[in-house]
């Protein structure tokens, strides 16, 4: 049996090389992003995983069929790169790897939180300038007795809850299904009552069609004077034109993005060649915290990551199905 992996992290090679090991499979590595060279090398493998790097051409899932491939393994909780219709005609099983490590992005997301209301970057900036003083742009906030909104209540978004709760928050939530065991820490209230009542919310949903822009000019309008946004999940949940709007208009007080909705061919490289005015407003804006979509990014999540995927693709080549199925 062979799995062949696209692009993986070069961190990533060496756990694969251990659950190559572990499980006597052989599993190839292709450096290059998925084209239409490199697809024609699964015509003698059983199974394929590919990341978030891959970028899938509608007519390469009927090639992935064509090669007897059943199903493909994403290394990442998001899919929203593969069109689930046309690898469902393909017959193909697709697969993603949700819990991976969902600590990495939420004790990320409450670093982001802190180091937003305290001010760190202007901080951070002005010793760089050997400004020592203590003016009013470093003049920070407490969390403590503050409202957090949380947008999606997934593994993820839980663990905020769970971290956030020990400096005396309330947390309020939206979520399509409400946990049960939440509720001792977490109201459910509607998107509307979550805007309006929250100081901080905290994005942390799938990108669907349905939430394309879910955090447009008419969402900012409705949150409180003075409030901040976070996102760590995906950068198309908020229109990135509104929100520097809602920032230069004062409505809101601030944000940390980990994700921005325009990233292809941006993070993950160095020095990129881009031409992308809303992105350097972001980049430049000082009530703006920028991240390179590094949340995840620890030792702990490269592991499992490669791990899980290569189960998954596993799962499927020996019994048809797997747990983590999406389509």
């Amino acid at each position: 049996m062979k799995i062949i992996v696209y692009s993986p992290h070069p961190l990533q090679v060496k756990y694969l090389r251990e659950w190559e090991e572990d499980n006597n499979i052989e599993v190839e590595v292709i450096e290059e992003s998925l084209n239409d060279e490199d697809i024609k090398k699964l015509e003698d493998a059983d199974g394929v995983v590919l990341t978030v790097a891959n970028k899938i051409e509608d007519q390469m899932y009927q090639q992935f069929a064509d090669y007897g491939i059943k199903q493909l393994s994403i290394t990442s909780v998001g899919y929203d790169q593969i069109n689930l219709e046309k690898a469902d005609q393909a017959g193909l099983v697709v697969t993603n790897t949700p819990n991976y490590s969902p600590e990495s992005i939420a004790e990320f997301t409450i670093m982001m939180i802190l180091k937003l209301l305290k001010k760190d970057s202007e901080i951070q900036k002005d010793i760089q300038n050997k400004d020592f003083r203590f003016s009013e742009n470093k003049l920070g906030q407490t969390l403590r007795g503050k409202t957090v909104g949380i947008y999606g209540l997934g593994s993820i978004g839980y663990l905020v809850a769970q971290g956030l709760n020990r400096f005396g928050v309330k947390i309020i939530a939206t979520t399509p299904h409400p946990k049960i065991y939440a509720k001792n820490i977490v109201e459910f209230v509607e998107f509307d009552e979550l805007l309006e009542k929250s100081d901080i919310i905290s994005v942390h949903a799938a990108l669907v069609d349905e939430n394309y822009h879910q955090f447009n000019k008419d969402a900012f309008s409705k949150m409180k004077d003075g409030s901040f946004i976070i996102n760590t999940s995906r950068g198309g949940l908020i229109d990135t034109k509104a929100l520097l709007g809602a920032i230069a208009n004062g409505k809101i007080a601030g944000s940390a993005l980990d994700v921005y909705e325009n990233e292809d061919g941006l993070y993950g490289k160095n020095n990129p060649d881009y031409n992308d005015e809303i992105f350097d407003q972001l980049l430049e804006n000082p009530k703006v915290d920028m991240y390179n979509h590094v949340a995840y990014f620890t030792k702990t999540a490269l592991d499992n990551q490669i791990k899980f995927a290569l189960g998954n693709a596993l799962e499927v080549i020996e019994t048809g199905d797997s747990e983590n199925r999406v389509n």
